[in-house]
């Protein structure tokens, strides 16, 4: 018997499972780890890596009475990010990071305040690099919702169509979740996940949205909302940090309103940038990193959208085979790769990952060559 293709594999699960008429129903949690791809598919001015961490001429021009970092990138040893590529970014972010972790080796004027105030003010350099590319779905204040694009684009609506009919299968019985439960794993700073979450299902995404942490204040205000109502939850962990994670002593805080380069510089976000060695281990990282594996673990279904699962990015491959460590995991369970790549690369990039499906009869693991859009719409088809 032939396999079925990947939208009618997701269809089949999506009606097996479904609250809808199915007494017996359980929780099946559907996790979609999103990368870059993914936003590019909701805003198509959504920077890739190399677009977020190139910084052309006339951009840093545009902000020479802002940034104090220019001294230090002009002197003799230091990778300039004057007009420079990916790879001299992550050089300079090493050579920075490496000072940090190792007082030994710091340069004679550097000491760990200097350098932690050039890397806040790098932060902040990206973020506004971001919003000169793209724009950041802000949240109103005055409906405390992330607001619906006012002309949504036909690949906007379809995708909101079709979470909003992945949340039609969910629903809670005797205090408890049944049903489809759609979770996320981004490696993304912006908020398009939160404006999908607050205008489908339950429409409450700060309410409704466990992060990995619970943050102290958002949006300047004290947090109410620290004890959350498990059935109604949506998870989103943001693996690479976000804009609006701000760390404030031993706790963060969210903030998703508009802020000035002076107060980003001030506060500067929780965002891990490229460098040749990623440092994963302070506070937040350390509390999110279990949060992802737990989820990853209790989840059927895998769904990877617009993530290349690159060899440069090993911890976040080995953090995504925690959904099937080994053969005896992956029963049951069910994988997607969504992507604009041949199927053939795209199996063999997941074989990278899960190292042991080439020796087991594959028929739980699924690939779409094309993009996240064209495969939800064939899913939508079928209903």
């Amino acid at each position: 018997m032939a396999q079925p293709s990947a939208s009618e594999a997701f269809h089949r699960i999506v009606t097996r499972h479904s609250s809808q008429g199915n007494a017996s129903s359980g929780l099946v949690n559907v996790t979609f780890f999103v990368g870059a791809g993914f936003s590019k598919t909701w805003d198509t001015t959504s920077p890739t890596g190399n677009e977020l961490f190139t910084f052309p001429k006339e951009f840093l021009a545009g902000m020479a009475d802002d940034i104090e970092i220019d001294e230090l990138l002009a002197l003799p040893g230091y990778p300039t990010i004057d007009d420079a590529a990916p790879a001299a970014f992550k050089e300079l972010l090493y050579n920075l990071s490496m000072q940090l972790k190792y007082p030994g080796i710091r340069t004679r004027y550097m000491d760990e305040l200097s350098i932690r105030f050039v890397i806040d003010e790098i932060k902040a350099v990206v973020q506004k690099r971001f919003e000169t590319i793209s724009s950041l779905n802000y949240l109103d204040e005055a409906t405390g919702r992330f607001p619906a694009p006012l002309e949504p684009t036909a690949n906007q609506t379809k995708i909101l169509d079709f979470f909003q009919w992945m949340s039609s299968h969910q629903a809670m019985k005797e205090g408890a979740a049944r049903g489809l439960h759609a979770q996320f794993l981004s490696t993304n700073y912006d908020y398009v996940i939160e404006t999908i979450l607050d205008n489908v299902g339950e429409k409450n995404a700060l309410r409704n949205t466990y992060r990995g942490i619970t943050p102290a204040r958002i949006n300047g205000q004290r947090n109410r909302n620290v004890v959350q109502d498990h059935w109604s939850i949506n998870s989103l962990i943001k693996i690479n940090g976000g804009f609006e994670i701000i760390p404030s002593g031993d706790a963060f805080d969210f903030d998703y309103r508009r802020r000035s380069f002076e107060a980003i510089r001030e506060a500067a976000p929780e965002i891990m940038m490229p460098s040749k060695e990623q440092n994963y281990a302070n506070l937040y990282f350390s509390s999110i990193f279990p949060k992802a594996v737990r989820l990853l673990q209790e989840s059927d279904v895998l769904v990877i959208v617009g993530y290349s699962l690159s060899e440069e990015d090993a911890l976040l491959r080995f953090l995504i085979r925690q959904f099937a460590e080994d053969l005896r995991d992956v029963h049951g369970k069910s994988i997607f790769y969504v992507d604009y790549t041949d199927a053939d690369v795209l199996e063999e990039r997941l074989q990278g990952c899960f190292r042991y499906m080439n020796r087991m009869d594959v028929n739980n693991v699924f690939t779409f060559s094309g993009g996240f859009v064209e495969w939800i719409d064939q899913i939508l088809r079928r209903t």
